[in-house]
């Protein structure tokens, strides 16, 4: 609390003066318990004194008084009167004993202990003389005991008597003694009051002094502060207004300036009402919106409020004004601080308009990412199935190459718009993490299985250390795991010419997990290492020519990191000597039951489904490249080419199952699904599919919200396509087997994933050449060649159990040993349709586990 000079100098007076009679009070209060306490002390001594000297005395008198009586009894002739006066000895002898008793209880100073010790001495020789003249004389030895009195007990008499002078005199020293004590006491006592009273006007005039430059440091501060004050109120180029219960005192000059009013006393007339607009902040009208905030101001010191500000004009400002409650001149008023904030409210307008200009940059940034992407999606997946398609039928070997790299060109651009679409979600925040059970060793065995023929094509070796820790479930998000696993892996091999690429896992402790990959490559300089994880980031420009890829893959990888709580880093090179570069990751996953995956459904045995199939697409690859692969896999088919087709072909016909785009003319996927879902019956229960280029949470949260059933985002593998078909239609009972003998390939036990796998690797690596070879020979009418390859092709087919292709091997080499051309040429396309098969049920086998 903020006290007023003036009145802070009365206190501190006040304060000191209180000082100053409290101390003198305190002295007289002192000297008067000092002296109260000497003359107690006094009276007592004296009064003590005063007992021991009577009882002395009476001592005294008592001893001249039986000397006295044992001079009668030895002069008396008359038996009875000595017998008299004998009983008077004894009383006085009583009486002498009695004092002495009460004098010994008395004694105090060594010196009284002394003289009564002398008294005792002296008495217990006296008393056997006395009693010994007292006998004589009772027995009329008269002169006997006269001679016996005067020769030894008067002597011994008056020795007494002098011993109890001597006690009478230290009483009357003692209280001599205490007499002095006490105006010693006194006179110390006076001294005191006088040193304390110097000291207290001593005191009184460094007050005084005190006060007096206190006094006119107040002056000057006061002088300094008005002038202060006055010099900003006048110079504040805000507007400064003071103001009290009955309305404005005073204003400066920056106060006449902003509202355009000539005069001092022109500003003071003017009512609150007139200074701004009659609508305020939140539509609360001019006055009452004032004297809120001014009330509160009283109450709490301060306020603040924002004020539409009125010129004399009639134009309006925006102003902020601080309110402070104070004293001037002894009353209290309200202080108000105005200032113009027009430029401030001009720059938040524009700021505002910059960010909501961006907001739509934003937005038009990823509409055009999101339709961009839809655009190159919608052709690409038909350039991937129409290659998938012409992969199944029966090629030259420079034919299949062509339709092969013509897939792989195809999944390269796929990869590159996944990694534009999610940086675009991890820089909108809009990317969510799965959360299932799962093994981390299968996810980075399925990597390194993905990556083998790359090696094996450069001639890389590949060195594993994986922790046996790694086969305990975790949970987390597989496919962002197997997304980072990727991208390192795929540098890694990109950037290396020769040499090894190591792959270690290991776990750190209960709930993390450390992976690297390591290198031999090129390395990365020092200089640009602290931003390669950076977007569009590479070690050079001439990177993306020779490599290609966009440099946003490192900086995914760091952003999928970050959003699992993990870590990841590199070291180039890996041990400060030799070339490469280590990169590791350190990611949280808390652990689940062994028994967490048992419960993930087996893969289909067989690739044939029964039921119908109606495509809505507007696409006419599209349509093409469905109608193809349902058709493969068994389904009849049938096409609407808009939303509003699909809704009375669902209606009017019978269908299983319907694969619904989104984007299609007069009625889009959504509208049309929820059409569907009204109707009657079994129309409104079909399950419906959503088929789109659009990929996302949010797009997959409207396939639902409208209907659907599930969702598939273009391009797809053809196996996303069957794995999605088997959880809504019913394989077709056709009698098929497997294209492998599990119980052969395990023992009559069950075939693990990573058997499965491994399978799969070197049938891939293996019968696709040897097919190719075939076909080769088979143009070329080749039979040394056709046998050869056939023989070859029947080993591998015994060495993986696949016994369908095993019989139609045989008969191949059957065919070409006795150039039988035309069975040739009928057992070739059967073998391309086994190997299609085989490699579809291995990829299926992969996926699911």
């Amino acid at each position: 609390m903020n006290i007023h000079p003036l009145r802070q100098l009365l206190l501190n007076v006040g304060l000191g003066f209180a000082v100053a009679m409290l101390l003198l009070l305190g002295v007289i209060a002192l000297a008067i318990s000092q002296m109260a306490e000497v003359n107690q002390q006094l009276e007592k001594v004296v009064a003590v004194n005063n007992v021991k000297t009577r009882i002395a005395t009476r001592m005294r008198d008592t001893l001249r008084d039986r000397a006295i009586l044992m001079h009668d009894i030895v002069v008396s002739i008359d038996p009875w009167e000595k017998d008299a006066l004998f009983q008077q000895f004894l009383s006085y002898g009583e009486r002498y004993a009695k004092d002495r008793t009460q004098l010994i209880e008395m004694q105090e100073s060594q010196w009284e202990k002394e003289v009564m010790s002398k008294l005792d001495d002296i008495t217990r020789i006296n008393s056997p003389v006395m009693f010994e003249v007292v006998s004589q004389a009772l027995d009329q030895n008269n002169y006997g005991a006269l001679t016996l009195l005067q020769e030894q007990a008067i002597p011994l008499q008056n020795r007494l008597v002098e011993a109890l002078d001597e006690l009478t005199q230290l009483q009357r020293e003692a209280n001599e003694m205490a007499l002095r004590k006490a105006y010693d006491a006194y006179q110390s006592t006076r001294n005191f009051i006088l040193v304390l009273g110097a000291l207290a006007a001593v005191l009184a005039v460094i007050v005084a002094y005190a006060v007096s430059r206190r006094v006119a440091s107040q002056t000057r501060l006061i002088e300094t502060e008005k002038l202060k004050f006055q010099t900003l109120f006048e110079s504040n180029s805000d507007a400064v207004v003071i103001m009290d219960d009955r309305g404005f005192i005073d204003c400066n000059p920056a106060t006449l300036e902003m509202f355009r009013i000539d005069t001092t006393e022109e500003f003071l007339r003017t009512p609150i009402t007139d200074l701004g607009a009659s609508v305020q902040e939140g539509n609360e009208a001019a006055l009452p919106y004032a004297m809120r905030h001014i009330e509160h101001a009283r109450k709490n010191g301060h306020a603040f409020m924002e004020w539409m500000g009125r010129r004399m004009d009639g134009s309006l400002f925006p102003s902020e004004i601080g309110l402070h409650a104070m004293n001037l001149g002894g009353r209290p008023v309200i202080q108000a601080i105005m200032r113009d904030i027009s430029e401030r409210k001009e720059n938040e307008r524009a700021l505002k308009e910059a960010h909501d200009q961006a907001l739509s940059a934003a937005r038009a940034k990823s509409e055009f990412i999101a339709n961009v992407s839809h655009e190159i999606r919608t052709p690409l997946h038909g350039i991937m199935g129409m290659a998938d398609l012409l992969i199944r039928e029966p090629l030259t070997g420079i034919q299949r190459d062509y339709a092969q790299t013509l897939r792989q060109s195809a999944q390269g651009l796929r990869t590159v718009i996944n990694d534009i679409l999610d940086f675009s979600k991890l820089e909108a925040g809009k990317l969510q993490l799965e959360s299932i059970p799962f093994s981390p060793q299968e996810v980075l065995q399925n990597v390194i299985d993905l990556f083998r023929p790359r090696m094996i094509e450069k001639s890389l070796d590949l060195v594993l250390d994986i922790s046996p820790d790694l086969h305990v479930p975790i949970r987390g998000d597989p496919t962002r795991l197997r997304q980072i696993l990727l991208n390192l892996l795929d540098n890694a091999i990109k950037f290396t010419e020769r040499g090894s690429i190591h792959v270690r896992a290991r776990q750190l402790d209960q709930n993390a997990y450390r992976i690297e990959v390591q290198d031999e490559g090129v390395g990365i300089p020092l200089e640009i290492q602290p931003k390669i994880f950076n977007a569009f980031s590479q070690a050079d420009t001439s990177t993306t020519r020779l490599f290609g890829g966009t440099g946003l893959g490192l900086t995914i990888c760091r952003q999928l990191v970050e959003l699992m709580h993990g870590k990841i880093g590199l070291k180039s090179p890996p041990d400060g000597t030799s070339s490469g570069t280590l990169f590791w990751i350190e990611l949280p996953f808390d652990k689940v039951p062994s028994d967490a995956l048992s419960a993930r459904p087996s893969p289909p045995t067989l690739k044939l489904f029964k039921g119908r199939v109606l495509i809505a697409e507007d696409n006419p690859v599209n349509q093409k490249v469905l109608t193809y692969q349902l058709g493969a896999l068994g389904l009849e088919t049938g096409i609407a080419s808009t939303g509003r087709e699909a809704c009375e072909r669902a209606a009017n016909e019978n269908w299983d199952l319907i694969l619904m785009d989104w984007q299609m003319p007069e009625m889009d996927g959504f509208e049309a699904t929820r059409h569907i879902r009204k109707m009657n019956g079994k129309s409104g229960q079909i399950p419906i599919i959503a088929l789109s280029a659009q990929s996302g949470d949010d797009f997959r949260q409207r396939c639902h919200a409208a209907g659907m059933n599930d969702y598939l985002s273009k391009p797809y593998e053809e196996i996303a396509l069957t794995s999605l078909l088997a959880k809504w239609l019913p394989a077709r009972e056709t009698g098929a087997t497997a294209p492998l003998n599990l119980a052969k390939i395990a023992g009559n036990k069950p075939a693990d994933s990573k058997q499965m796998r491994e399978i799969g690797r070197v049938f891939e690596e293996t019968t696709e050449a040897l097919i190719d070879k075939l076909q080769s020979a088979f143009d070329s009418r080749d039979s040394l060649a056709g046998k050869r390859e056939s023989h070859c092709l029947r080993g591998s087919a015994a060495a993986i159990s696949a016994d369908d292709l095993f019989k139609l091997a045989t008969a191949l080499e059957t065919a070409f040993e006795h150039s039988d051309w035309k069975e040739a040429e009928t057992l070739l396309d059967d073998t391309q349709a086994e190997y299609l098969r085989l490699r579809q049920y291995l990829h299926l086998h992969d996926q699911d586990n």
